[in-house]
């Protein structure tokens, strides 16, 4: 008898356990089901910025909300974007901006989360170079490459600031090699990510550059998103809302913990960066991210699409001009 109560005591321990582990996970986990998986196709070479969905990676955020997810590189957010209308890819991770011009294109994408409502891109030139604004860029060498967002938006950049175009000279190169053409003087301006190519350039010359960043002149344009095609989003509206979930816990952690982002991410780089360039990567990162207060992280004010269509459309970046909603939505973030 003692030995049957004690069976029956494990049982019920056992079954209670049971049950509030599966209480606990989403249901497709709970019940053994197979992850669902799913790649997020970044618009560019793995980089700090990147690091919030690392982390979401590395917690088991992805995983709890029963997905199993690969980050991936990407070359260039024209070519994501039309690998996303085209079916070829479920999810895109990269700037607005870029998407914006898709959809004038005719493109059936639309932003689901916006990450950074200004994309910190700046200019830079050695110290013995002059720039202090837009109009030095005149008479300059610089280097531009297919995909990079400063690159695309050169056009209306100087536009607005009244700068000659012809009379920069622009050089079309791989994105791979910008950056020693640069260290080398065979070009004399360049144009970065703060979260991103500032910190490596300067740790590696060993110098603070002359910087204008571009949103100082005119050129505030939305940054880092998640992009999805209006057909996946629209059949399955659930694997956005758990994406978007997990995503967001990781740019809460990542937010509150940039060093501890930067050290989860550092296992993922195939190409090892430095320790203290990664942590201003993730630093400049987190402190520009959307977090509305009272809002999901990644929610999106019609405001700021709107300023930054009538840009585009003032500056030649677009010609057409469609509804806010077929541009983005909230209704996946939760």
């Amino acid at each position: 008898m003692k030995t049957t109560g004690k069976v029956r005591r494990c049982a019920v321990a056992a079954g209670l356990l049971a049950t509030l582990t599966m209480a606990g996970a989403p249901q497709n986990v709970a019940y053994g089901q197979t992850l669902e998986k799913l790649t997020v196709r970044f618009t560019w070479k793995l980089k700090g910025e990147y690091a919030p969905l690392y982390v979401a990676l590395e917690k088991g955020y992805y995983k709890a909300e029963g997905l199993d997810v690969q980050l991936s590189e990407g070359n260039g957010a024209q070519n994501v974007l039309k690998a996303l209308a085209a079916g070829n890819e479920k999810f895109g991770y990269g700037p607005a901006v870029a998407a914006a011009q898709a959809v004038s294109q005719g493109l059936p994408v639309k932003v689901v989360a916006l990450y950074q409502t200004s994309a910190p891109m700046g200019v830079i030139a050695f110290p013995d170079t002059p720039l202090n604004g837009p109009k030095d860029l005149e008479g300059k060498r610089l280097a531009i490459s297919v995909g990079e967002t400063f690159g695309d938006m050169i056009r209306p950049f100087t536009r607005v600031n009244n700068v000659d175009l012809s009379k920069i000279q622009l050089i079309q190169m791989d994105a791979s090699a910008r950056t020693m053409q640069f260290l080398t003087r065979k070009i004399d301006v360049m144009s970065v990510y703060l979260s991103n190519e500032l910190p490596q350039i300067e740790k590696r010359a060993g110098v603070k550059f002359n910087v204008i960043k571009v949103t100082d002149f005119g050129l505030k344009v939305l940054g880092s998103s998640m992009y999805v095609s209006n057909a996946f989003a629209e059949q399955n509206p659930d694997t956005v809302k758990r994406l978007l979930r997990a995503t967001a816990k990781g740019y809460r952690d990542a937010m509150a913990d940039p060093k501890e982002a930067a050290k989860l991410m550092t296992k993922h780089m195939a190409v090892p960066e430095q320790p203290d360039v990664l942590d201003q990567q993730v630093e400049a990162t987190v402190v520009s991210t959307n977090a509305p207060a009272g809002k999901p992280i990644g929610w999106q004010a019609e405001a700021d699409w709107q300023a930054n269509l009538n840009l585009l459309k003032e500056t030649g970046g677009i010609t057409d001009v469609k509804a806010l909603n077929a541009y983005f939505t909230n209704e996946y973030l939760q």
